[in-house]
């Protein structure tokens, strides 16, 4: 098998917006570098890419142009690369309306100036970077292949992660209720607390870098520009994987591409404790050393070999958008013409009123739920903030002994909650009808049950085995009785 990983930098400028938020906020200072790291894998005439991005989300036209670059320099496949956003709160200005996109609406000055100057709305000029930025680290990760072996592993670390949704006494659920709240029942849905690792290895056992995947929000909070949590993870790995050179100090070893999990409704918050907000540079660093940490304990035990079969596959589904109905429509453009965007209640009726005639010229999404195999893993990516339910059935479901789910993948179409959020007990933020949360609830379902398809497509390849003692029937001389008492 032949490895390569490359890295390029995507961290914003002092001064760009920074995305995440129903506000306009921006970078005033660059806490670590953003990158996209890539890493390709070729065996059997078979090549596939993934890249980690350390972006709030990913837009599908840049997805698409860096894949036509990469196939055009690379000859690998455009639909065998998988491009996952990290969900970084603290990334580039990639989200948002486009300069245009509303010059269809009923009015198009004000619609204009509600997804321009009233939301976060991306930089043109980063984005065509960013697609460039992609391509670049493919290609060059294409002409780093060495020979390499390849290990997969599987840790667990349930101390970081939480569901952030909660069953309240009033027979509602509601989103970070607050810690020590009294009217808390339960969690409303699950964590997973999988840690996936492939390790890549030449073969003289040096260690080339690894993918991790792991279900967590981006949001614990460095001071600046930032890759979040997943920065202190990096860190952790290739300065735990690192050697010293002659008498010199240790150096840090290999590159780790992080692909995010199924973590629509999982956070760093632990609502049920009282201990302090984890929120800040002491939980950024504490989230990410402590799955970094755990990544390494599954690179120590790795059994390198060859991971075959490769493989891709790909299907673009199609999935409605809620209806904003005219009524709800002149109510919420009524709020939006007298209200202040102080209010939390404006901003959601911008969110409405944006909503209601986006879907004038998209009543439905474009979502690619695409499948990348090597050997006896599978990652499912799909384009949503996937909530963490899907993922755990996805990997329940899945016929490979490793299956990990990558949300915001190649695309954003925001919020897929499960269908009980939308329900009578349901409720919270996610599932509030913004243009982050416009799909039917049906469409979470609808990407399961492709993910599934997908795998069940793809022939698992060996999961491989550590090495066996033979059985010993000469017993060890010094472990002989003694012939004195």
């Amino acid at each position: 098998m032949q490895v390569g990983f490359a890295s390029a930098d995507i961290t914003p400028s002092i001064g760009m917006e920074k995305p995440g938020g129903f506000r306009k906020g921006f970078h005033r200072a660059i806490h670590d570098p953003c990158c996209a790291k890539a890493i390709v894998i070729e065996g059997d005439g078979e090549a596939v890419a993934l890249v980690g991005l350390d972006t709030l989300s990913i837009k599908r036209s840049v997805v698409e142009a860096a894949r036509a670059m990469i196939e055009e320099k690379t000859g690998i496949p455009g639909d065998h690369v998988m491009v996952g956003a990290s969900h970084t709160h603290a990334g580039g200005p990639v989200m948002g309306a486009k300069p245009g996109d509303y010059a269809h609406a009923f009015d198009p000055e004000l619609c204009e100036r509600l997804a321009q100057e009233e939301s976060t709305a991306p930089d043109l000029c980063y984005l065509e970077h960013l697609t460039k930025q992609i391509a670049t680290a493919v290609i060059v990760a294409d002409a780093n292949k060495e020979e390499a072996l390849l290990s997969i592993g599987r840790g667990h670390e349930p101390t970081v992660a939480f569901n952030r949704r909660f069953k309240m006494k009033d027979g509602t659920t509601m989103t970070h209720p607050g810690k020590g709240n009294p009217d808390i029942i339960e969690p409303a849905g699950p964590a997973d607390p999988e840690v996936g690792v492939v390790g890549c290895w030449r073969p003289n056992g040096d260690f080339l870098g690894c993918i991790v995947n792991f279900t967590c929000h981006g949001t614990t909070g460095n001071l600046g520009a930032s890759a979040d949590w997943i920065y202190w993870m990096r860190e952790c790995i290739t300065g735990g994987m690192g050697r010293r050179q002659g008498f010199g100090p240790q150096v840090g070893s290999g590159e780790v591409v992080f692909l995010n999990g199924a973590c629509g409704d999982v956070t760093q918050v632990d609502n049920l404790s009282m201990r302090e907000s984890e929120s800040g540079p002491k939980w950024s660093r504490r989230v990410g050393q402590k799955v970094g940490a755990e990544a390494l304990k599954v690179l120590c035990m790795a059994e390198a070999t060859e991971l075959l079969p490769l493989g891709a596959l790909q299907k673009i589904i199609r999935i409605k958008t809620r209806e904003v109905s005219e009524e709800r429509f002149q109510e919420e453009l009524a709020v939006v013409k007298s209200g202040t965007p102080d209010d939390h209640n404006w901003l959601f009726a911008r969110e409405a009123v944006l909503l209601h005639e986006a879907n004038k010229v998209e009543p439905e999404v474009t979502c690619e739920v695409q499948a990348i195999q090597i050997g006896p893993v599978v990652f499912v990516s799909n384009p949503a903030e996937y909530f963490c339910q899907f993922g755990l059935n996805i990997k329940e479901r899945s016929p490979f002994p490793f299956t990990y789910v990558v949300e915001l993948a190649n695309a954003c179409i925001g919020y897929v909650p499960t269908p009980d959020a939308f329900g009578p007990n349901g409720g919270g933020y996610e599932v509030r009808m913004a243009m982050s949360s416009k799909l039917v609830p049906e469409a979470g379902q609808m990407i399961e049950d492709t993910s599934v398809e997908l795998a069940n497509a793809l022939t698992p390849g060996e999961v491989p085995e550590a090495p066996q003692a033979q059985v010993q029937n000469k017993l060890w001389d010094y472990s002989a009785r003694s012939d004195k008492a």
